[in-house]
């Protein structure tokens, strides 16, 4: 994101006219201030600004920047929106990028492709219609959905072109690794099934098996040496990215709704009945069924005992039941799941 999309963002923020992960975004980047005093003349806004800028993007550079999923209210944060917009609108200073406006969508991809000698399938209907491309993958295409693919994939990858939504389910070949073009963005995997999305300006891949690297397509947006380097995200299963197209930024989260991992060797289903079981034992079971990680913010109650019956409940009803027992409650941090728990057993 460069200084142009952040002042964008800051006032749809004002306006309250951002989207609720876009309000995530900025309540989290606030909080790289450490917290700080609102109670500022002009020349300690500008510094502030400064710093948050400087630390936003050092933040970009090491990893996604994780959005919690339950919001706190932090009314100061509007004012100092306001202060910080006010002085980047005044300031005098002007950010370009010869790249700012955004190519077409993957319609034009596709429509270039078809044209090359690809084949096409389209879903015109009004029900999900599945597609087998020559390497026995599947692509379930929602409809109104367009997709261009060779009749024979290459030797050394496969690719394919999307336009609208659609599901994926690649079959397993490390040595051709599969790529789906959408938009400005680009989906590689090895062998797994994912979902793509797209609203609004924005573009969601969401994974259900193995792990996904999603980056922006470097020819498409003509992306110089430095950016291709901190280009993209790997998500694995339950995890998903949200690509803002406008801004060009990827947003790391947790699934609405994670489901259980299927394991290439089955194990005996778990029941997640427990009698007086130490709570980390608990923890690593839903660690190691949906494949997150579930950070304990008070380590001396790991061996707290925990009874009860979470059979056939989802996750979050999971957390929610052993919250109960240990008057804990727990936050979505990125891509991990921090349970914010009391001091001591009860």
């Amino acid at each position: 994101m460069d200084h142009k999309a952040f002042r964008q963002l800051l006032k749809r923020y004002l306006d309250n006219s951002c989207t609720d992960d876009e309000r995530n975004v900025i309540d989290q980047w606030y909080e790289l201030l450490d917290n700080e005093t609102i109670d500022l003349n002009d020349r300690e806004m500008g510094e502030v600004e400064s710093r948050l800028w400087n630390k936003l993007q050092s933040a970009s550079k090491e990893k996604a920047i994780m959005v919690p999923l339950k919001r706190r209210a932090f009314p100061w944060k509007y004012a100092a929106a306001a202060c910080l917009l006010g002085l980047v609108l005044t300031s005098g200073i002007l950010w370009f990028r010869s790249n700012a406006k955004t190519p077409a969508a993957g319609g034009t991809l596709v429509a270039a492709k078809v044209t090359a000698g690809f084949m096409e399938q389209a879903n015109t209907g009004t029900t999900p219609k599945d597609v087998q491309l020559e390497d026995g993958s599947t692509v379930t295409m929602y409809p109104g959905s367009k997709l261009a693919f060779p009749k024979h994939f290459a030797a050394a990858k496969r690719e394919v072109y999307l336009e609208g939504e659609a599901f994926f389910k690649v079959s397993k070949n490390p040595n051709r690794p599969f790529f789906v073009y959408n938009n400005n963005i680009v989906t590689q995997v090895l062998g797994t099934s994912f979902d793509i999305r797209g609203k609004n300006g924005q573009v969601e891949v969401a994974v259900k098996t193995g792990r996904v690297a999603v980056y922006e397509n470097k020819e498409q947006l003509k992306l110089n040496e430095v950016q291709q380097k901190s280009n993209g995200v790997i998500i694995t299963p339950n995890q998903k990215v949200t690509y803002y197209q406008e801004e060009r930024h990827f947003v790391t989260s947790i699934v609405d709704q994670p489901v259980p991992v299927p394991k290439e060797t089955k194990k005996e289903e778990a029941h997640f009945v427990y009698n007086e079981t130490p709570l980390y034992k608990v923890l690593n079971d839903l660690e190691d069924t949906y494949e997150l990680e579930i950070v304990l913010e008070n380590d001396k109650i790991r061996n707290c005992q925990f009874t009860g019956d979470l059979t056939g409940q989802n996750l979050f009803n999971k957390l929610e039941g052993i919250c109960l027992i240990f008057n804990a409650t727990y936050e979505i941090k990125g891509t991990k799941i921090l349970l914010k728990t009391a001091k001591e057993c009860p």
